[in-house]
């Protein structure tokens, strides 16, 4: 019984650190501020390896999009914010 207990913690330690890409869902970056890249293109860089996603930066409210927001990723599921490539 012990055992068991052990393994189901072991297990739900590991999951908890997984990383899940779950669409429709709301995506943070590592500043834990949501993904703001509508309409986002997602393109690799062959030499690093490393995916940069591009897309438009828009808020609540604005008539016209805000610019085009960038991010990195090694994972596709942890993204950093290198802020804005376009602003307006």
């Amino acid at each position: 019984m012990a055992r068991s207990k052990l393994w189901t913690l072991v297990l739900l330690a590991g999951l908890s650190a997984a990383k899940y890409i779950v669409p429709g869902g709301r995506w943070r970056d590592t500043d834990g501020n949501l993904v703001n890249a509508h309409a986002g293109c997602v393109t690799v860089d062959k030499n690093t390896g490393k995916f940069w996603l591009f897309g438009e930066y828009k808020v609540e409210g604005q008539t016209e999009g805000g610019g085009v927001s960038v991010y990195s990723s090694d994972d596709l599921a942890t993204w950093e914010s290198h802020g804005l490539a376009l602003g307006l």
